[in-house]
């Protein structure tokens, strides 16, 4: 049994009962999505452009409508508005990564990744851009062009705490386990209240063997955001390795209590075999 977020390889504890941390990468977008199995968590970056004119404003209402239709599900619908954006302003950067976001959502990377290419050629500096560019990449495990997309994210805003912990997680998929701890760190010194970061930082730990620390993030998470699924699934793995059965249960079961109030099927399905196999 293997779950994946944005189909990243999720790090793993070794011990017979199979164990799933859940690890998530920040998508820089204007939408905050919750029911697709590869696109648990998102993050508010993204402006629309001023109203410089009646083209740019009949494009804005277009990329509005896009918006919408996003945050509701409708990756479809998203993308025909999000194109109509485009097809009033060319040069409408916003919108190009908003599509992309949205193909990437309907399991279309490629054409998420020409979107954010041509955010790019729009604005060569756009920070957002290249972590989104990224967050593709890795999903297809180019784990070398999502690293270096991410280089450049932090490069253009050395601030964007997003960047770092999505560096982590590539640099944790390839082995490189130093950095990517750095790589949390520093996204949790520049975010104190990033339950991202907490929790993938505890999966790291996890891996490395220390279920004290790793819980301990887990736990941090759980106090910034009390309905973050993963954190509870992920204590839950951890308190089961340190042999706390009932406590692993009740995490999990959380877990899976969430992911079903989200209407996450794949999540909540995971989850449950999980509690299954626990319990024999």
């Amino acid at each position: 049994m293997k779950l994946q977020l944005f189909e990243q390889e999720c790090l793993k504890k070794g011990r017979s009962l199979m164990i799933v941390l859940l690890t998530i990468l920040s998508a820089t977008t204007s939408l905050s999505c919750s029911k697709k199995s590869d696109v648990l968590v998102t993050e508010i970056g993204v402006s629309p452009p001023s109203r410089r004119a009646a083209r740019t404003s009949r494009a804005e209402e277009f990329y509005l409508q896009g918006k919408n239709q996003h945050a509701k599900g409708d990756s479809q619908g998203a993308i025909a508005s999000y194109s109509k954006a485009i097809s009033q302003n060319p040069q409408y950067g916003a919108a190009y990564k908003a599509r992309g976001l949205a193909y990437f959502d309907a399991g279309n990377k490629q054409e998420a990744i020409a979107d954010y290419n041509e955010a790019l050629k729009i604005n060569p500096n756009d920070a957002q851009a290249y972590n989104s560019r990224a967050n593709a990449r890795a999903s297809q495990e180019d784990k070398k062009g999502a690293i270096e997309d991410y280089n450049e994210a932090i490069r253009l805003a050395p601030n964007y705490a997003e960047a770092y912990n999505n560096r982590g997680n590539a640099l944790a998929a390839g082995g490189d386990r130093d950095r990517a701890l750095e790589d949390f760190n520093q996204a949790i010194r520049l975010d104190t209240r990033y339950a991202i970061a907490y929790n993938n930082r505890g999966n790291l730990r996890a891996a490395k063997g220390d279920k004290k620390g790793a819980i301990s993030d887990y736990n941090q998470a759980i106090r910034i955001n009390p309905n973050f699924g993963p954190a509870y699934n992920n204590r839950g793995n951890a308190r089961a390795a340190q042999g706390d059965k009932p406590g692993a249960l009740k995490d999990l079961q959380k877990a899976a209590d969430i992911f079903q109030s989200q209407d996450n099927k794949d999540l909540y399905q995971q989850v449950m075999n999980n509690i299954k196999e626990l319990g024999q």
